[in-house]
């Protein structure tokens, strides 16, 4: 990669990882859980740099992400194992959705808008899956104990991180999926610099 394109992927990365910040703040201030967690709009940034530039600029992105969660004070931790699980490998997760990208650019080059839905529906999908399975992790683990008496650990953290990583993912997929095919110019890394 030549250093114009590598600047201009690094500065790219640089601002979505603000942008996801952003949202991350705005989300909590209106959709927050009572134990945590709130709908991860903060996930649309990252997948959107990780279809454009691929795996490792959206890995990048999410990890950035959380990290600025950490060093702005957004974040609750108990353990330094739930703190990594919730505030690094959760929103680096988001990026794994990187793996789809020369699919969804493929499809969007050739107008297929079917195969651009279905193929962002399976980043996301695999995205805020793996970031659900990081946060189910950390709240069997470590938030047990907010647990109904009776209901199994285990149990609990599915659903309580179910309530709002569906609504993500959903909320996730209808915007990308508008960005992408109203503005497919979004997906225009700038390969060709000089």
């Amino acid at each position: 990669m030549n250093q114009s394109k590598q600047l201009v992927q690094l500065i790219e990365i640089a601002i979505m990882t603000g942008i996801a910040l952003i949202l991350d703040m705005v989300s909590g201030m209106f959709l927050k859980m009572p134990q945590g967690g709130s709908i991860a709009v903060m996930m649309i940034p990252i997948f959107l740099i990780s279809f454009r530039w691929g795996l490792k600029a959206g890995l990048a992105t999410g990890f950035l992400a959380g990290l600025l969660q950490f060093v702005t004070g957004g974040f609750y931790v108990v353990h330094p194992l739930q703190l990594l699980l919730d505030y690094f490998i959760a929103p680096t997760a988001a990026g794994i959705g990187g793996f789809f990208a020369g699919s969804i650019r493929n499809a969007s080059f050739e107008k297929q808008k079917g195969k651009i839905i279905s193929y962002v529906m399976l980043a996301v999908l695999l995205g805020s899956g793996l970031k659900f399975l990081a946060h189910v992790i950390s709240g069997a683990v470590f938030f047990g104990n907010y647990a109904p008496k009776g209901t199994p650990v285990w149990i609990y953290s599915l659903v309580y991180n179910g309530t709002y990583m569906l609504p993500s993912f959903i909320v996730c997929t209808i915007v990308l999926c508008i960005l992408l095919l109203t503005a497919p110019r979004l997906l225009e890394n700038r390969t060709n610099m000089r």
